[in-house]
């Protein structure tokens, strides 16, 4: 039995602490293979993109957890691609925008347009190479010390953050991205649970667009949270070593309550 766990570091399984996140736990429990995909700091895109890497190996359960919605994708301009940004802005003009827009993401490479920059276990599988994307949260994007964005772009992320991002907006998009995710699951037969509070949190009444789910797959705050595991260890995964094996009894009841495909 193959177990996919998609998510962002919450879900992650790591190997600078081997055997200790839930997901590990709930495979060595069973003897089955763990897919790990999950990536810390991603966005909602890039889960759904784990999901697609999901159905492609025939996982038989996926364990899917949403992150919240001020997580962004974003074009990796390195060597290679920097002379289509170069284009664009020597040629640049209203009239012929839409016949040189860059487009770096190729739908065929699925997950493996994310760069993985972090020592979560999904950055080992052999199909990660090649990055086209980054996708982390805003605040990294912009505060954080290994952002691999361009002076440029980081100039307009600020100007964005500042004058054209909406939260309402993006968790709305965000939305329609894991729900077709579901979907996609659906329609694989693929039995999965899907942790929802990171993108509802702040607003419920987005939920009632994923409500279709049903309740058996849908894992709500009053469900589950991991805040109510105690304190949080300095681990890629945040929770407690010590609550792993807790957190991994919840979700496997939930895994086996679901039943076989």
């Amino acid at each position: 039995m193959r177990l996919a766990v998609c998510g962002d570091s919450w879900f992650t399984s790591d190997w600078t602490a081997p055997g200790k996140s839930f997901g590990e736990i709930i495979c060595f429990r069973n003897n089955w293979e763990l897919l790990s995909l999950a990536r810390g700091g991603c966005s909602n895109f890039t889960i759904s993109l784990q999901v697609d890497k999901a159905i492609e190996l025939n996982s038989d359960f996926v364990i899917l957890g949403t992150t919240t919605p001020d997580r962004c994708e974003f074009p990796l301009i390195d060597d290679e691609r920097k002379s289509i940004w170069d284009n664009l802005k020597n040629k640049f003009n209203y009239d012929n925008w839409d016949e040189i827009q860059p487009e770096t993401y190729d739908k065929s490479r699925g997950i493996s347009n994310i760069w993985h920059n972090r020592s979560n276990l999904s950055k080992k599988h052999k199909w990660i190479d090649n990055p086209t994307i980054i996708s982390e949260s805003l605040s990294s994007l912009i505060f954080g010390s290994s952002s691999r964005l361009t002076k440029d772009q980081l100039k307009a992320l600020k100007e964005y953050l500042l004058n054209l991002y909406d939260d309402s907006i993006k968790r709305q998009v965000d939305t329609w991205i894991i729900s077709d995710a579901c979907r996609r699951l659906e329609y694989a037969n693929i039995p999965y649970v899907i942790f929802v509070t990171p993108l509802y949190e702040k607003s419920k009444d987005f939920l009632k667009d994923i409500s279709w789910v049903g309740d058996k797959k849908i894992i709500k705050e009053d469900d589950f949270s991991f805040r109510n595991y105690g304190e949080i260890d300095d681990t890629p995964f945040h929770y407690s070593i010590k609550s792993a094996s807790l957190i991994a009894d919840y979700f496997e009841l939930r895994i086996k309550n679901l039943g076989e495909k």
